[in-house]
């Protein structure tokens, strides 16, 4: 029943454009000292620290989910500070939606089995070099790759998969170095991180407009882009290659092939409740408690490079219109309904997800 029940479910989905996803950030609190991160230790105040209110996240969940969002990703600060995290986790998995938790991996060691029994399948750990010496010390924290392995040998026994989550950085001149470490850390794959120059709009702080380390030139991030899609080569990328091409035509002002979706099939919920379209975007849309009835947007914005949302508008894409061809074949517009299904970009999309298969089978009760 719970299979045929999901069937259903995704079979819905699909004639909506598709299931949603949504990156809560649980809390603005971190132990790290990260150059690149407004989040960093210190940079909060005391009196400014945030905590999402576990209470009501059962309430959200089920707004979340009448907007066809299937896939949280919880997100900080640090992620594992927040004291019930792993309740927050239960509640979205017992809904049927797919989890993961992005974390610097400094408390894994000592909250991986809660984390497990949650339900959890997908920790992102952050790694910023090709050398553990460099990584720890820009985290300000010493000691943290041997946390990271005492983790990563355990997850896959545990159900759970992790994956390297790397920002992009002048620390990483040598990008067969990086994931000759990630392999020997034991991740299965590594999701990089694009820099932004500035702080980001919306209340994240997840990028600091005064770090040396991601103050890149557009010439020179083409050929960091350049060298993370010849990553794949000897390791699994999560980055789909069609994004990566994107970006690259972004910095060097082409034309993008796609479009992002943010504010239509994904979203960033903060721990105010408050519901934005994206990290970057600079205004609010509503409170989770209005957005039910809040118009979802969709204006073919290409204003960024934020990964987390042009990487999975690319996968989305395909999905997005069936959808939209379903509802021009229900108005009888049958050759809008082809033009639609018989774009190019359609074949592109599908690659996308193929490309991260390996991966998306582990993603916990996704449809």
């Amino acid at each position: 029943m719970k299979t045929a029940a999901k069937t259903l479910d995704l079979l819905r989905v699909i004639g909506r454009g598709g299931p949603a996803l949504c990156n809560v950030a649980v809390t603005n609190a971190c132990n790290a000292a990260c150059d690149f991160c407004g989040f960093a230790r210190g940079k909060v105040g005391a009196r400014n620290l945030r905590w999402i209110d576990a209470d009501r996240f059962d309430e959200a969940l089920d707004i979340l989910h009448k907007r066809d969002i299937r896939y949280i990703s919880f997100f900080g600060g640090e992620t594992l500070m927040h004291p019930r995290l792993t309740d927050m986790i239960s509640l979205a998995v017992g809904r049927g939606m797919g989890c993961a938790a992005i974390t610097n991996g400094w408390f894994l060691p000592a909250k991986l089995d809660a984390l497990a029994a949650s339900g959890l399948k997908n920790v992102y750990v952050s790694i910023d070099a090709a050398t553990i010496a460099e990584h720890e010390n820009n985290r300000g924290l010493k000691g943290l790759g041997k946390r990271i392995l005492s983790a990563t040998e355990r997850m896959p026994g545990l159900g759970i998969t992790p994956i390297a989550q790397v920002t992009m950085n002048k620390m990483i001149s040598d990008y067969r170095a990086l994931t000759k470490l990630l392999g020997e850390l034991g991740f299965q794959a590594v999701a990089f991180s694009y820099p932004q120059k500035a702080r980001l709009g919306s209340t994240t702080l997840a990028w600091s407009s005064q770090s040396l380390l991601v103050d890149f030139s557009d010439d020179e991030l083409v050929e960091a882009f350049d060298a993370v899609d010849d990553a794949p080569k000897v390791f699994q990328v999560n980055n789909p290659r069609a994004s990566v091409a994107d970006m690259k035509r972004h910095l060097l002002g082409q034309k993008e092939r796609f479009v992002c979706y943010a504010g239509y099939k994904s979203f960033y919920m903060d721990w105010n409740y408050d519901i934005w379209r994206c990290d970057a975007w600079d205004k609010r849309m509503c409170s989770v408690w209005d957005f039910a009835d809040t118009p979802l947007i969709r204006d073919g914005c290409t204003a960024c490079i934020a990964d987390c949302y042009r990487d999975s508008s690319v996968m989305l894409h395909f999905a997005i219109s069936l959808g939209d061809a379903a509802r021009q074949l229900a108005q009888g517009h049958l050759l809008a309904a082809a033009r639609v299904l018989f774009d190019s970009r359609n074949a592109a999309s599908p690659r996308a997800v193929a490309e991260n298969a390996q991966i998306l089978s582990r993603l916990g009760k996704l449809g």
